[in-house]
């Protein structure tokens, strides 16, 4: 068997590598995939699904918010 070994790991470590991870490999949702899923979902958990899009979001900007008003 073989294992995949990711060349960074052997030059980055700990906080420097997720770092690096963050910036080359950043973890945005594809709109297709969330459409896949939402197609076989049923209406009432796509309008769970939405009221806790927005709850994120708002909690969101109260934590920018936050940060922003700390400086």
């Amino acid at each position: 068997m073989y294992a995949a070994i990711d060349p960074m790991a052997m030059i980055l470590s700990g906080k420097a590598l997720e770092i690096w991870y963050q910036i080359h490999h950043p973890h945005t949702p594809k709109v297709s995939a969330i459409q896949e899923v939402l197609k076989t979902a049923a209406p009432e958990e796509v309008k769970a699904t939405l009221s806790r899009a927005k709850a994120l979001v708002e909690y969101g900007k109260a934590v920018e918010e936050a940060i922003a008003t700390m400086k």
